[in-house]
């Protein structure tokens, strides 16, 4: 009897405060039935969060001050549900320098095969994961398509963590499990079941190569009804779930935090207006040249160095690329950046190549060996492969036309394409001669 009043008591504290009619709304948001609030699991991360992180939480909406508003705008301008905002949360708790260990990165962890696939460019200079206008114009992007390709928003942002196959995987076990419930004991010797887990199977042993089978599986089971519950309930006995471990937990983790955000308790705290504030950035993206230093905008701008590079963490380096680029800055400081940006000197990135000395590459560079010294701390010895920062006075190089010269041939030299030598040059064909000055753009490829 004791047991059954502690059992009880147990299920009234875990539902209270968490079975409301605004909690309500954020699964309907996500697309998830209502009786989901009564999972347990979700109530117990809800009460952990509310009663035990809710200052933590408040900590990091107001680190990710800078960013909330951007987010919030592409959000509400692509029609996707407020909540997808825990989405970046979960991901790197608003933090643009955030990595895992399988290689995501950034505000919205993004691995590189997937950020190249939405025009998020990484090189030498730039891990544009890490800019987060850009990576939230990819997130949304992304999370869009996932949920028009699976058509509810809580199968989308599981696919987001574990990818649609893993996902489509799991909806076609479930589906096929609850038909084999239907037909009873028949299930076992029923041959279309037969037949329908053993392209489960082939998938599993033999991955993308069997994919199409399984995708055409999953959209002739279209008709079968399942839920989230039914997704994430525990199989006793299989290694293999339905999803990941780390992916039940993740969907539980959006869906808690979103719960906490929606909160009249969450929201008369301080920070928590932040959730609610408006969609004007604070941040303003202005297009810079080639080379253009992080410490002289700082500089003109007297705002400290920490800020800009924060807000600039998908630059490798103090300075911007060997091509035309953009930095972030401060939305109050664009009148004095408009008055005062006129750099007098630019950086650009030189690998050591085999015969290369420092008095080579400085005249290659139209530099002083000083400065390359300076910049780059260097001993006596340079190695093939090193990496030098070069100090430029001007984003061209002057270049006198040897014999045996053809501007591809000079193009290739400094790592450009020929046909931007003739665009500075305003040449009329391809025809140069030996002795000619040519300015070479520094990398404005």
């Amino acid at each position: 009897m004791k047991k059954i009043i502690l059992f009880l008591m147990l299920s009234l504290y875990l539902t209270a405060d968490v079975v409301t009619n605004k909690n309500i709304q954020v699964l309907n948001a996500l697309n998830i039935n209502d009786e989901f609030v009564e999972n347990r699991s979700l109530q117990r991360l809800y009460k952990e969060y509310a009663k035990k992180k809710k200052e933590y939480f408040l900590n990091v909406l107001q680190n990710g001050y800078d960013y909330l508003p951007l987010i919030k705008q592409s959000i509400i301008k692509n029609n996707l549900p407020k909540e997808l905002i825990s989405v970046a949360m979960a991901e790197s708790y608003l933090t643009t320098s955030a990595r895992s260990d399988k290689k995501a990165i950034g505000l919205w962890q993004f691995m590189p095969q997937t950020a190249r696939r939405y025009d998020l460019k990484i090189d030498e200079y730039v891990d544009e994961r890490k800019d987060p206008v850009k990576s939230t114009e990819a997130a949304v992007e992304y999370l869009s398509y996932l949920h028009h390709f699976f058509g509810k928003w809580y199968l989308a942002i599981m696919a987001y963590n574990a990818g649609e196959a893993r996902v489509v995987e799991a909806v076609v076990r479930a589906k096929v499990d609850k038909l084999c419930l239907k037909l009873g004991k028949k299930c076992r010797h029923d041959k279309t079941i037969r037949k329908y887990r053993q392209i489960i199977r082939d998938y599993q042993r033999r991955g993308r190569y069997a994919f199409g089978k399984l995708y055409e599986l999953y959209k002739k089971l279209n008709y079968i009804h399942i839920s989230l519950n039914d997704l994430l309930r525990y199989q006793k006995g299989l290694k293999r779930q339905y999803l990941p471990r780390e992916t039940r937990k993740y969907i539980l983790k959006i869906i808690a935090m979103s719960f906490l955000f929606n909160s009249d308790d969450f929201i008369q705290y301080t920070n928590a207006y932040l959730l609610n504030s408006g969609v004007v950035s604070d941040l303003k993206r202005v297009e810079v040249p080639a080379g253009t230093s992080l410490y002289y905008v700082s500089k003109i701008l007297n705002v400290p160095y920490r800020e800009i590079r924060k807000y600039n963490e998908h630059l490798n380096y103090s300075f911007t690329p060997p091509y035309k680029y953009y930095i972030y800055i401060p939305y109050k400081k664009l009148a004095m950046f408009k008055l005062k940006f006129h750099p007098k000197h630019y950086f650009m990135v030189y690998r050591v190549k085999k015969g290369d000395t420092l008095i080579k590459i400085a005249r290659r560079f139209d530099t002083k060996v000083r400065f390359i010294k300076d910049f780059n701390r260097l001993g006596r010895f340079l190695h093939i492969g090193q990496r030098l920062v070069i100090p430029l006075n001007s984003i061209y190089v002057k270049y006198k036309v040897k014999r045996g010269d053809s501007l591809r041939k000079i193009a290739r030299e400094f790592g450009i394409d020929y046909k931007k030598i003739i665009r500075v040059n305003e040449l009329k064909s391809t025809t140069i001669r030996v002795g000619q000055i040519l300015k070479v753009p520094q990398g404005l490829r």
